[in-house]
């Protein structure tokens, strides 16, 4: 065997050696995983809190309606009072009439009776939403200060604001609630005839 052949344990050694270095590297490799991961979902996480708590849609202070079929709701007399509501179905849709203390954007101005309507699907995930009336219950469960009655999901929080035009401002909702078009007839009869165009969230197209 001349000097220059390789020694075959030493051969061996080194070959275990180089597989050591590779295992090593991969066993490294792999508690990286986890903690890229777990980065990776604390960055989404963190880009959806901000995305839900600082960036609400605003209503469009000019809506606009696509028409429908007209469908009665109730005689403007039944609204007798600031919060008044009336449940109705318009456009395949769930929907709530009230009366407001004052004028929003695609509200309905009969003689000084402030009127207006919203669908109550939740635009976080399509829940239904209904007008809650106790402050107080609405800051301890769903952790939202306010001053007056608001449409409130019971799925997942969310909560909107009619004297803001359905604007969300709690909750994961981001989108505010569509908005129904209100008329009256002469005999005074309140009618729905149109549902403003999504603009985003739950079933918007």
């Amino acid at each position: 065997m001349s000097g220059d052949d390789p020694n075959p344990r030493e051969a061996d050694l080194k070959g275990k050696l180089e597989e050591e270095v590779q295992r090593r590297d991969v066993v490294r490799w792999i508690w990286r995983v986890p903690v890229l991961l777990a980065a990776g979902v604390g960055s989404w996480g963190m880009y959806q809190a901000i995305h839900t708590h600082f960036f609400k849609r605003r209503p469009d202070p000019t809506p606009s309606f696509v028409p429908h079929t007209p469908v009665d709701v109730a005689p403007v007399s039944s609204f007798a009072s600031d919060w008044t509501e009336q449940l109705f179905a318009f456009a395949a849709q769930p929907a709530i009439a009230m009366r407001l203390p004052g004028p929003i954007p695609g509200s309905l101005d009969v003689n000084g009776v402030h009127l207006a309507a919203f669908s109550r699907i939740c635009t976080h995930l399509g829940c239904a939403v209904q007008l809650n009336r106790d402050t107080e219950a609405i800051a301890f469960a769903f952790n939202h200060r306010t001053d007056g009655p608001q449409l409130v999901c019971r799925c997942h929080l969310s909560v909107f604001d009619p004297q803001q035009a359905g604007r969300a401002v709690a909750g994961p909702a981001v989108y505010p609630l569509q908005r129904v078009e209100l008329a009256v007839t002469p005999e005074g009869q309140v009618q729905a005839v149109g549902l403003e165009e999504a603009r985003g969230g739950y079933g918007a197209r």
